[in-house]
């Protein structure tokens, strides 16, 4: 097991409450004000949780850092349609918000909502006011002067002690049978359906070899016999490369659905609102942490141009994997979900009130993540 990356930062802008809309479903957030911002943004992967429409710009925009360096992720491309937010109880407008990959925060308030509302901020009562055509209305606002934002790139010294976590060694080994281990229950009489071998162009044809070479390395998947048998595909990345998809579609469509819920983003970020201190990790190969339930590996069989295979461990496309990773993290870091850690699937975010407290939370999460998952 190892962890992508850690990315922890320090929430000291200015923030308000705000509610989103559109069509039937909404979310509750802290907004960021940014004077320095351009436009008006919203976290990519916050907008493909909730399921947010988004609509192609009529033309890219391409943003720089403070440094006039351009934008890692390119020029944006997309922006969602005009949503409803509502601040406090009198204030509703229509906004549209560029989507970025990874903001600061999940949602920021830039030049453009500024000099449409024009609000007045006092920093020493901690309120922001909006003007109404017939009245005022006042929100309070948390924030805090005293420090910038840190986005930690390397692995902090006092967390030095943990780094074999951060290896990606444990990724490339089988891991044991566990509890945890995903079964794939049929419905009774339901075969599953033999798919045909998809056609390949050359460039994918390298990748699936690479990938078969690879993955029979780390004994992820082994020759299969299975009288089961879906087809494989590429898709393309942002950086260019491909993506290997196995199609499913046949075996999830006579699989028994796993009823454990995955949380709500809503409730998620309910969660947040007192926080200061937030630490991001994100773990590596996260579904090929659980194993498939013995017995049950010619389910996951795939058929190719170079061969016949099927997964010993969770791949990605079965209908149950995100049930099953939920259940798998939750049950880890149970005494402390919602205490001071939120889970969506692979993402852990560990939030607290104060630095110390944030190093001792950060510290107790990488002891669990040693404990249960590094093998």
């Amino acid at each position: 097991m190892s962890i992508k990356n850690i990315n922890g930062y320090i929430s000291t802008h200015l923030t308000i409450p705000v509610s989103l809309q559109w069509k039937d479903d909404h979310a509750n957030l802290n907004a960021m004000i940014d004077s320095g911002a351009s436009g008006c943004f919203i976290d990519q992967t916050l907008v493909s949780i909730l399921r947010i429409p988004f609509i192609t710009k009529q033309h890219s925009v391409a943003l720089q850092l403070l440094d006039g360096s351009p934008l890692k992720t390119g020029p944006i491309t997309k922006e969602t349609i005009p949503l409803s937010v509502s601040i406090g109880t009198q204030h509703k407008e229509s906004f549209s918000f560029d989507i970025v990959s990874s903001p600061a925060f999940p949602l920021i308030f830039g030049l453009p909502w500024l000099r449409k509302n024009n609000p007045y901020i006092d920093w020493e009562r901690g309120t922001l006011t909006l003007n109404l055509p017939k009245q005022k209305t006042s929100i309070d606002i948390p924030y805090n002067t005293s420090s910038t934002a840190i986005a930690a790139t390397t692995l902090p010294e006092i967390y030095e002690e943990y780094s074999d976590v951060f290896q990606s060694t444990g990724t490339d080994t089988l891991p044991p049978h566990r509890v945890y281990d995903c079964p794939i229950d049929l419905y009774p009489g339901s075969p599953i359906q033999f798919g045909r071998v998809y056609p390949l162009s050359e460039p994918e044809l390298k990748v699936l070899k690479e990938y078969i070479d690879e993955n029979l390395t780390k004994g992820f998947i082994r020759p299969s016999t299975s009288t089961a048998g879906a087809p494989i595909f590429f898709v393309g990345k942002k950086d260019g490369g491909l993506r290997s998809c196995i199609d499913y579609r046949a075996l999830n469509n006579v699989t028994i659905k796993n009823k454990y819920p995955l949380p709500l983003i809503t409730e998620l970020m309910d969660r947040l609102k007192d926080a200061k201190y937030f630490t991001k990790l994100d773990l590596k190969g996260a579904y090929n942490l659980v194993r498939i339930k013995s017995g049950h590996e010619w389910k996951t069989a795939f058929r190719s141009r170079y061969g016949h295979y099927e997964y010993l461990v969770m791949p990605y496309g079965l209908c149950n994997a995100p049930a099953t990773f939920q259940r798998f993290l939750n049950d880890i870091f149970r005494e402390i979900l919602d205490v001071y850690v939120i889970i969506y699937l692979d993402d852990i975010l560990i939030f607290s009130s104060s630095l110390s407290e944030h190093q001792d939370h950060v510290t107790s999460v990488l002891k669990k993540l040693r404990e249960q998952i590094v093998r």
